[in-house]
């Protein structure tokens, strides 16, 4: 993540771009982190030795959070986390790659890998797959740390995490902390530098006596020794990384990196750090699948290491900037911008290619590298406006004016439409829709909408989290998730508006061109800047400054054409959301038209809502109602159940009666196959009542896993969630205690997996009643009940064993239940 190689570059140059911070310090005040929240889930998770092929341990994910945040509580820390918001545009191809090579190829490897071979501990290591539930354990429980530490809080970023998390770490005057060399490449007024998390050393207390690294002289003594010795262990250093070790009270050591002191190694203005990011390669950088051509192949040889191409970028700049450099040139021909600086560096970085490219495709080079340079622009922050005492004011944003925040046009659509005279509704919607975009607002803000619905609001587009599913199977994302989501949708464009043409991949080349703005409009580019390091008031220039004007002359040209259109040729059009979803052994694109909401609510028999106010505004009862009826679930053993046990239930409900229609409409035995029995869904609910999971030690062998668990686990978290998105949009989150960090995958394989799993009996009647009602025969027959009435009187199956995971032997494998 991040500049590429940029963190390898860092260690390998530790000394001279980094500072220690330990803690507790001398002061009594706190001191200011700002976590990047996803770089901390995975961080976390992955070195939690936690099992994730079962489908996550929420339960004691959740408790871990609560013990690192605490700690770091203990040692002087006030903690702020920010997480993404929606995904750029320009991030789409690598987002793309990334799902391929993290969720897609494992899931592949897995399920083409023997039994025996894919249960030990290097193979599931080494496939590793973040559980799809770990983003929603983690908020609940920070939410929970927030109401009742005070020296916890939450951000959901207006786009692009990692931006906002410097601009909030230097409105509090603070550090950033995460896994990405971003964070040292972006910089703000009174952002104090990055600390990544696993490079974190705790110590027992008392021992901690680190020098900082400004105190070295820069020179270190060197001996001849006759033979080789092992380096020196600290036995003082307790734990490395970001889970605090055992015991009382241990000291932390952070190692901080600063973008002044990287600029400075590397000879350039600080100012400039983000150039260098971009033509090195970042994030942005990524070309799509069908581009063949990378940039960065075409601007370093293949020798390069990533580090030594970090070199070559920054002399390259220095080269340019020189002022020997400067004075050989003809004064026409000096350093007078920005865009001037990127096309010479573009151009000095493919000397070798220069012959090979025409000037449009270098032209095209440049646009890009100018792309993915403005993606680390900061706004300047106005100190005599705002102060950052406001953070913990309710407000729109935590760091933007009302009128500028990124967030508010994304759920304006509607009522911009409705001034505009574009929409059907009187003047009497207006007041409904400004009530509904000030609840989705809170709601973002408070956590209570997902960053993956904002994506929907921003781009048209919905990322489904793809997890361990099988591979010649149709992704549950589709069979499953699909109807919710299309429900999410049409509440979204209810409410507040999706766009139109947004979602459709297909876009002509012509209508592109249409809205590329004149050339006339670039020679506003050309606005002199002295990028020369005559003094050290250079360094506080915004370099970026003509860069992001232009980029905003650009957006409101697009709007501009894009709004030219009549609006009779608009209305006509339904909004077009893509979604990125596993088709076969790849991600691809799939469009799916949003359905007006009044024409699903005729489907589940309910009288229209009105016109002009919101679906979202109306009653609980009402909301709950259709809620319910979606899912085909308005019976009143659902009604009666506990706040905590609705989600849970209505979760094996959709998919009992989802895969019961798919198999209705062919009959097959591959579909019949799908179908879950009352045994499986009784196991799943058990997981979430906590007197018949207890049975089990925590100490057990792992449960086995067998193709038919790991599918059925698939579907329900995909439901889950699914159901939680549809939740979200109708506002309804508070209204039902969170459940999702209960459950324990692990003990759902085994329950499914072994003989002394609870049966149907087991569970409280009224629970079994609320999953059953309705679904009478919707649920396939017992297979162990198959296998006696096929095998007659024979009682005793001889099972194979498998090997050991982690260590341990894994229990064995049912062929009835794999079945």
């Amino acid at each position: 993540m991040g500049v590429h190689g940029l963190t390898t570059y860092l260690r390998e140059n530790q000394r001279s771009v980094s500072t220690r911070l330990n803690l507790p310090s001398s002061s009594s005040d706190p001191v200011a982190i700002v976590v990047d929240g996803w770089s901390f889930i995975y961080d976390l998770y992955r070195n939690s030795g936690l099992p994730w092929v079962y489908g996550g341990e929420y339960h004691e994910f959740y408790d871990l959070v609560a013990v690192v945040v605490n700690a770091w509580i203990k040692v002087g820390l006030k903690v702020y986390f920010v997480f993404d918001g929606p995904t750029p545009e320009l991030k789409f191809p690598t987002v793309v790659s990334r799902l391929g090579q993290s969720h897609v190829h494992p899931s592949l490897l897995f399920f083409r890998t023997s039994t025996a071979s894919r249960g030990t501990g290097r193979f599931l290591n080494e496939t590793r797959i973040i559980p799809p539930l770990a983003y929603t354990a983690c908020i609940i429980a920070l939410q929970n740390l927030q109401n009742s530490t005070g020296v916890v809080e939450l951000h959901f970023a207006d786009e692009e995490g990692d931006p906002y998390a410097v601009e909030l770490a230097g409105r509090v005057g603070g550090y950033v902390v995460g896994n990405d060399s971003d964070f040292v490449v972006l910089n703000s007024d009174g952002y104090l530098g990055y600390i990544p998390l696993e490079e974190m050393m705790w110590y027992a207390p008392s021992t901690l006596e680190v020098p900082a690294h400004e105190e070295d002289s820069g020179f270190q003594e060197v001996r001849r020794s006759k033979s080789k010795k092992r380096p020196a262990v600290d036995t003082n250093i307790v734990g490395r990384g970001v889970i605090p070790p055992d015991g009382e009270s241990p000291t932390l050591s952070l190692t901080i990196y600063k973008p002044e002191l990287l600029a400075a190694h590397l000879k350039i203005p600080v100012t400039l750090l983000p150039l260098l990011g971009a033509l090195v390669g970042n994030d942005f950088t990524l070309q799509p699948e069908m581009n063949r051509r990378n940039v960065q192949s075409m601007f370093f040889d293949r020798q390069l290491s990533l580090s030594q191409r970090i070199t070559r970028v920054a002399l390259t700049i220095q080269t340019i900037l020189s002022p020997n450099t400067q004075k050989r040139r003809n004064p026409k021909h000096q350093v007078g911008s920005v865009m001037d600086l990127i096309d010479r560096a573009v151009n000095a970085l493919l000397s070798r290619l220069n012959a090979t490219l025409g000037s449009g495709e270098i032209e095209s080079i440049v646009e890009k590298i100018v792309e993915a340079t403005l993606q680390y622009a900061i706004p300047k922050y106005d100190a005599d406006n705002e102060s950052a005492l406001d953070l913990e004011s309710p407000r729109v944003c935590a760091l933007h004016p009302r009128d500028s925040c990124p967030a508010m046009p994304l759920f304006s659509r509607r009522l911009e439409a409705q001034a505009l005279g574009n929409a059907d509704e009187g003047n009497d919607a207006i007041p409904h829709l400004l009530k509904a975009r000030e609840q989705y607002l809170e709601a973002y803000r408070n956590g209570h909408l997902a960053p993956k619905i904002l994506d929907i609001l921003s781009s048209g587009t919905f990322w489904p989290r793809l997890f361990l599913e099988n591979p010649d199977s149709e992704t549950v994302s589709r069979s499953i998730g699909r109807p919710l989501r299309e429900w999410t949708y049409s509440v979204l464009d209810n409410a507040v508006g999706l766009e139109e043409d947004l979602g459709d991949p297909e876009r002509s080349e012509d209508e592109k061109h249409e809205t590329e703005p004149d050339e006339d409009d670039n020679e506003d580019l050309d606005e002199l800047i002295d990028v020369v390091e005559s003094d050290s008031d250079a360094e506080s220039d915004d370099l970026l400054a003509p860069l992001k004007g232009e980029l905003h002359r650009l957006h409101q040209s697009n709007e501009y054409l894009k709004g030219a259109d009549a609006p009779s040729s608009r209305l006509h059009k339904r909004p077009v959301v893509t979604e990125y979803l596993r088709r076969g052994t790849r991600v691809a694109q799939e469009g799916v038209e949003v359905t007006s909401l009044g024409t699903l609510i005729s489907h589940i028999s309910l009288p229209p809502c009105p016109e002009s106010i919101p679906l979202v505004l109306l009653s609980f009862e009402e909301k709950f109602t259709v809620f319910l009826r979606a899912l085909d679930s308005d019976v009143p053993p659902v009604r009666s159940l506990p706040k905590n046990q609705i989600v849970p239930v209505l979760s094996v409900r959709w998919v009992v009666h989802t895969l019961h229609l798919r198999w209705n409409e062919t009959q097959s035995k591959e579909r019949e196959k799908e179908r879950w029995t009352r045994r499986e869904a009784a196991c799943f609910l058990a997981v979430f009542v906590p007197s018949l999971p207890s049975a089990f030690d925590s100490e057990e062998l792992p449960a086995a896993v067998s193709d038919r668990s790991v599918q059925l686990t698939a579907q329900v978290l995909q439901s889950f969630e699914s159901i939680e998105h549809f939740l979200q949009s109708l506002l309804l989150t508070n209204a039902f205690a969170p459940s999702a960090h209960l459950f324990s995958g692990r003990t759902f394989h085994k329950l499914l997996t072994e003989h002394k799993a609870p049966n149907v009996e087991n569970l409280s009647p009224y629970l079994m009643s609320a999953v059953t009602s309705g679904l009478e025969h919707a649920f396939a027959e017992d297979r162990s009940q198959r296998v006696k009435k096929t095998k007659g009187a024979q009682k005793n199956v001889v099972v194979p064993k498998t090997s050991s995971v982690r260590g341990g032997g894994i229990f064995d494998l049912l062929a009835n239940v794999a079945g």
